[in-house]
């Protein structure tokens, strides 16, 4: 028998040598596909000034079933419809450009409320309206023209409540003794107009400018201006009818990034821990603690210009509680209003008041990485989370719209480009 038997002999079909195959470079980039007609002008204008190449192309208008009938002898041009394209070089600014492509109308909820006060109704009357709709911001309009001119927020309650106060502690018979309902109805600036009140925020050089937006401008341009006037709500305006649509917010345009994740690269600073890329506050961190009197917490709201501030042990520094803005319009509901006691106290009056539980405080570890952040933000619905050791305590403090500004306005001031007006910090 022959030695190979058994063995399976070899294909000569199937032996060859391969050629050698010269070696390509693929360059796998994502693109941006917009249609010319819906694109922002200066979300258009602001890419320019990126120096991003736009490029034309035409695409088929219809799918091929749903193309016209040749019998209806439709122009050739009115088979194809021209899309701009906009290739992404780098990751990191994705979102710049996603948003420099959205118009603001884009980022409006389902559903939204909007309260409009004319100026010739009472500041109490007005913060009533927005403390039992659990509204934070309010509309001013002109009595007489039904034009909105301003806007009415918690901030101007609090200032209300701190004139108050200070006043009365500059009276010896009435400094130390809690303010009354019925105290609050009989002072002058409770029932003065609220065209009066802005009239004297503006003696005071404390009235701020009107800022809003149309509906058909970027949601980038939305982010500067938000950023620039360092303000948490921005009334969109349609141009048309010069009515307000909707109040955009840095919660709305997370949550619309969000909804885009998914179809998007990511940059790798998602993946990259907060506290090596120094989003937010980790210095002369502001706080107070359990102690603290309550109109000092306000002074700390306003002079500081910020949303919240936490709570947390006096020695060890250890997170307990969070004061925002909204729970000083609590005071609504209270039979007196003391902003002498503890900012503990005021936290446990607040707890309850009008059926509604405010939220607890929000804390993440230092070392989470910035998508985790950002997954706790959209399940949260906060506005701020406080970044703490294993032990809780305070190390730093991010809030939405330092995230907003990190993914969409840290790309451009990276490459050196001005893409809109000089900001002020």
């Amino acid at each position: 028998m022959n030695n190979t038997t058994g063995r399976l002999r070899r294909n000569k079909a199937t032996t060859f040598e391969s050629p050698s195959i010269p070696k390509a470079f693929f360059d796998l980039q994502h693109h941006f596909i917009f249609s010319k007609r819906k694109a922002p002008v200066d979300g258009i204008e602001a890419i320019q000034r990126d120096g991003a190449s736009i490029s034309e192309h035409a695409v088929v208008k219809y799918a091929n079933d749903e193309r016209p009938d040749e019998k209806e002898k439709q122009d050739l041009e009115n088979m194809f419809k021209t899309v701009l394209r906009i290739g992404v070089q780098n990751s990191d600014i994705v979102y710049t450009h996603l948003l420099q492509l959205s118009q603001c109308y884009e980022a409006m909820a389902r559903n939204n409320k909007l309260i409009v006060f004319t100026n010739d109704i009472s500041v109490r009357k007005a913060f009533n309206g927005l403390i039992y709709n659990c509204m934070r911001t309010g509309l001013v309009a002109d009595s007489q023209t039904l034009e909105i001119t301003g806007v009415l927020s918690v901030t101007d309650f609090i200032m209300v409540l701190m004139m108050l106060w200070k006043y009365r502690e500059n009276l010896d018979e009435l400094k130390g003794t809690p303010l009354s309902h019925e105290d609050f109805r009989q002072m002058d600036i409770a029932y003065m107009p609220i065209s009066r009140w802005k009239g004297c925020l503006e003696t005071k050089g404390q009235l701020k400018p009107f800022i809003n937006i149309g509906l058909k401008e970027s949601i980038f341009r939305a982010v500067e201006l938000l950023t620039k006037y360092r303000i948490h709500r921005l009334p969109v305006m349609d141009e048309k009818t010069g009515d307000c649509a909707y109040i955009l917010t840095h919660r709305r345009i997370l949550h619309y990034i969000w909804k885009h994740c998914a179809l998007l690269p990511k940059p790798e600073c998602l993946s990259q821990r907060v506290v090596d890329l120094e989003i937010g506050s980790w210095k002369n961190l502001i706080f107070a603690n359990e102690q603290t009197p309550l109109i000092e917490c306000l002074d700390m709201l306003i002079d500081n210009n910020i949303s919240g501030i936490p709570i947390v042990q006096k020695n060890t520094l250890k997170v307990l509680e969070v004061y925002t803005r909204f729970d000083a319009a609590s005071a609504a509901f209270s039979d007196h209003i003391d902003l002498s006691v503890s900012v503990t106290r005021a936290i446990q009056e607040r707890d309850y008041q009008n059926g509604i539980r405010r939220d607890g405080v929000v804390t993440a570890n230092y070392t989470t990485t910035l998508w985790s952040l950002i997954e706790i933000f959209i399940d949260k619905n906060v506005h701020r989370i406080f970044m703490v050791d294993d032990r809780t305590i305070l190390k730093g403090i991010i809030s939405l719209s330092d995230v907003i500004e990190f993914l969409v306005l840290r790309p451009t001031k990276k490459n050196g480009v001005t893409t809109g007006e000089p900001m002020e910090k």
